[in-house]
């Protein structure tokens, strides 16, 4: 992890998008105060996060694993977790109900449905959707704003619905490295210290959130 605070500037500040793994809301925000354990998000709607979060990060081709650990108005601190999260039950995860539009594919991208995401959990979720049976097992999810595609497995499929595992990606500390080139572009850009006025430039953001109402 040390590879984090000598490759990103401590000015840095970052365009990010932020999604929660447990219910899969999406946020735009930026990052900032990287160091070796962590960073510092910053958004207007970082209260709608809850503890364990992926963060999409120009530079790197994996999100990065971290865990809130503190939150105020307009910014939360998160501490990076790069180690495997133990193996628990996944029955036991609390799953919530949701409705996040989403894109299914096969892995050649020769089958898509629009499909629908009705609960969520760390490791899974449900999709709602006509001629789910005609899916094979391994799927890719493309869900609006986190701009990169989900794998996931499909479990069980019956009446309308099938249970998802998702497979997860997230960078290691040696991977973290590659997003000097991003910080210092960023840099070169005028983009190091006026928080606000990223967030007033990115008028793109979807209402209502990135992936739907919940």
């Amino acid at each position: 992890m040390t590879a984090l605070a000598s490759d990103i500037p401590a000015s840095a500040v970052l365009p990010v998008f932020v999604v929660d793994l447990e219910t899969l809301t999406c946020i735009e925000a930026s990052a900032s105060n990287f160091g070796r354990a962590g960073c510092r998000i910053l958004s207007d709607k970082v209260c709608e996060l809850r503890e364990v979060v992926g963060l999409r990060v120009n530079g790197l081709d994996k999100m990065l694993r971290g865990k809130i650990t503190s939150i105020a108005p307009n910014q939360a601190d998160v501490t990076f977790l790069f180690e495997e999260s133990p193996q628990g039950e996944k029955r036991q995860e609390k799953r919530r109900e949701v409705t996040i539009p989403v894109q299914v594919y096969d892995r050649d991208r020769t089958i898509s449905m629009h499909c629908r995401i009705v609960d969520a959990s760390r490791s899974g979720c449900r999709l709602e959707g006509p001629c789910l049976e005609a899916l094979p097992k391994d799927i890719s999810l493309q869900i609006r704003g986190l701009g990169l595609p989900v794998d996931g497995k499909i479990v069980w499929c019956r009446d309308g619905y099938a249970g998802i595992q998702l497979l997860w990606q997230f960078s290691s500390s040696q991977d973290v490295s590659r997003m000097r080139s991003s910080a210092d572009g960023s840099r070169r850009l005028g983009g190091t210290a006026n928080p606000d006025g990223d967030n007033a430039a990115r008028k793109r953001r979807v209402r209502g959130g990135a992936f739907g109402s919940r």
